[in-house]
């Protein structure tokens, strides 16, 4: 959990239980006004993942990946060369995002599609 949302769980808590203080609210600002200090307002920066799997289905296994995090592509690979992510579901579990199904009507007829398949776009920010 990133610390200001640490921060404002432990602020609800407090208010609940009646003891909430300013000083509670002034760390919480902090937090925030440091964060978009080192990364600018909004205080994020988008990351990119494409992954082309065989099927439309969270669980089936990439055979595709590619990725552009911190200003630069990478090919998705870890230390052992293999693929980050072996299926969508398991890059969801690390807090990536859907933004773009694939399109489903590459499946209407199969002799006529090309490439690797179906492509989900997902992204996170950080």
């Amino acid at each position: 959990m990133d610390p200001l949302t640490a921060q404002l769980k432990r602020i609800r808590a407090r208010f609940e239980d009646g003891v909430l203080t300013r000083e509670d609210i002034d760390e919480a600002i902090a937090l925030v006004e440091n964060a978009e200090a080192e990364h600018g307002p909004g205080s994020g920066r988008q990351s990119l993942l494409y992954l082309q799997a065989p099927t439309t289905n969270p669980h089936s296994a990439v055979v595709g990946i590619s990725i552009y995090e911190d200003g630069a592509d990478s090919d998705g690979l870890d230390e052992n060369g293999e693929f980050r992510y072996r299926s969508i579901k398991e890059a969801l579990d690390d807090g990536w995002r859907i933004i773009k199904f694939p399109e489903a009507s590459l499946a209407m007829r199969e002799q006529d599609t090309y490439g690797l398949g179906y492509e989900f776009v997902l992204e996170r920010w950080r």
